[in-house]
């Protein structure tokens, strides 16, 4: 990268941070620690100009050389970087019009999760940023549009109320632990989150008086630069739209071979609730998801599938109260971080007060062919094999740690799902097959119910259905997923990122024909951040040509 556009993007970068102190937080710079972002409208203007004033610096600068291949990746992420921030600002309007997208500034878990400063300490810093959340709630309220779109309302309400409960309850635990060393810490503590507490409190009240319009689509017109400034994605939207159709059918197809292997004669949703019957014991989960978790990491070695740059596991441990909506998750660290490196695998365990039948019916989900799959995307070789190439690969540009692409990072972790049954960790196991292609018909229906939603004036009602009709799921869980999408069309993304990434793979086996391998391909992917995989082909390939997907 040369040094004019180096020192652009080290600006960028910081003037980005300076807006959005909590983006800075939690890559690991935490002298922006204890600071909540000024949406007022001076300060958005402000920024506004300062975006415009860095595109025009950019494009000033001279180009790179085509040699210089992560030079030219970098200008790119740049520009793009820029773009989709200003984007963001002026045409999507998100903070007009989707309040759901603040309500994770007000996060305060990486002070208690994140052990990279002693606990008063991180607590200072949480309590500071607490002080602000009425501030912050009082300019957001006055940014937000009148009337909103009904479902974007709805979850935004349960959002902000769910950030609450966590204040008052999820962060007790801390303030206990931080009262045996340093009492006066807790104390203010306390009552810095009782106060935020009951001021996210009324702004969900306040948001819940809104008016509401049955219309949440964005249209036509943003979701396609939606596509062109997120991920560089330029296709015409009806050919992106026959090509998600196209992977539904084909896996709907794969999904019923699978299921008469696993069970012949039987339909499909008997055949998933044979796989289901096999799943751990409410005591086993977590122990059981550590095997595994080595048993998986070890073919990868065996397989020779990806590089492990680093001997380091993650923690396998129960979901904290506050997360236990989520199935389990990957809690990696920041790109910069340089202390607290720890990273945790959050698996939800059942809950004492249920009932035995609401036990069973839980651990069914966690039946070990789900675990595989859910762990294959969480951690080897998904999100967690990714930060670990991120942090001890080739050292990389500040701007290819920042600017992250939605669609390759979740593409790369359900492409990771199908591509491990390519191999012999996988190969010839019809159930795991069968729960893959589950998990890959829910992203299937997301994308096509993002682009649905947003483009073909497909009802909430519709897409609630077309979940169900196509990804076997039941009608509440059918629903949330539709909702979802109201408020973030994005979520197209797994897929789209999966296809972008197996089209890619494609085309450099080709190129590189008799030098190709698997894991060359995988770290030479990974040894570029999380770009836009239009840019990653043309980083990759000597001829990226026109076609992505």
């Amino acid at each position: 990268m040369n040094h004019a556009v180096n020192a652009l993007a080290e600006r960028a970068v910081a003037q980005h941070w300076d807006f959005l102190p909590t983006a800075g937080s939690r890559i690991g710079r935490h002298e922006y620690d204890g600071r909540l972002p000024d949406f007022s409208d001076g300060r958005v203007r402000r920024r506004v100009a300062e975006l415009h004033q860095s595109l025009g610096h950019l494009s000033a600068l001279p180009g790179e050389t085509d040699d210089d291949r992560m030079a030219g990746l970098s200008r790119s992420l740049l520009e793009l970087f820029l773009r989709r921030e200003l984007f963001n600002l002026e045409e999507m309007r998100t903070l007009e019009d989707n309040p759901l997208r603040q309500v994770g500034y007000l996060g305060v878990s990486g002070y208690v999760q994140r052990d990279y400063a002693p606990l008063p300490e991180r607590l200072r810093s949480a309590s500071a940023a607490l002080a602000q959340a009425p501030d912050f709630l009082a300019t957001l309220d006055a940014a937000t549009a009148p009337e909103l779109g009904a479902p974007v309302r709805d979850m935004a309400v349960e959002a902000y109320r769910g950030m609450a409960s966590y204040y008052r309850t999820g962060l007790a635990a801390a303030s206990a632990e931080c009262a045996a060393v340093a009492p006066d810490v807790a104390a203010d503590f306390d009552a810095r989150r009782d106060a935020a507490a009951q001021a996210v409190d009324a702004f969900a009240s306040r948001l819940e008086s809104r008016a509401v319009r049955p219309e949440f689509a964005i249209g036509s017109a943003l979701y396609g630069r939606m596509l062109a400034v997120g991920e560089g994605v330029a296709t015409a939207l009806n050919d992106v739209l026959s090509i998600g159709q196209a992977n539904l059918d084909e896996n709907l197809r794969r999904l019923d071979e699978a299921a008469s292997i696993v069970a012949p004669g039987k339909s499909v949703r008997e055949a998933v609730a044979q796989v289901a019957a096999n799943h751990p014991t409410a005591d086993g989960l977590i122990p059981d998801v550590r095997d595994m978790l080595e048993e998986i990491r070890q073919a990868l070695i065996d397989f020779d599938i990806v590089g492990l740059p680093s001997a380091e596991r993650c923690q396998v441990t129960e979901t904290p109260s506050y997360m236990r909506y989520a199935f389990a998750a990957m809690d990696s660290p920041g790109g910069l971080e340089s202390v607290a490196t720890e990273a945790f695998y959050y698996v939800t365990p059942v809950e004492p007060h249920w009932t035995p039948q609401q036990q069973a019916e839980w651990l069914s989900n966690f039946n070990y062919r789900t675990l595989k799959v859910v762990s294959i995307h969480e951690v080897y070789p998904g999100h967690y094999v990714h930060n670990l190439h991120n942090r001890y690969g080739a050292p990389l540009p500040l701007i290819n740690r920042v600017a992250t692409s939605y669609a390759f990072s979740e593409g790369w972790a359900h492409y990771a799902e199908e591509m491990m049954l390519e191999t012999e960790y996988g190969r010839g196991d019809a159930a795991l097959r069968l729960t893959q292609l589950l998990e890959a018909l829910v992203r299937n229906c997301r994308y096509l119910c993002s682009l649905g939603m947003h483009t073909q004036g497909m009802t909430m009602d519709e897409a609630a259905r077309f979940f169900q009709a196509h990804a076997y799921m039941e009608e509440h869980p059918a629903r949330r997923e539709a909702l979802r999408g109201a408020f973030d069309p994005g979520y197209l993304n797994y897929t789209l990122g999966k296809l972008m990434l197996l089209k890619l793979r494609s085309d450099w086996r080709r190129q590189e024909g008799s030098a190709y391998t698997l894991r060359r391909f995988h770290d030479t992917a990974l040894s570029w951040g999380a770009p836009p995989v239009p840019l990653l082909r043309q980083a990759m390939l000597k001829e990226p040509g026109a076609g992505i997907l």
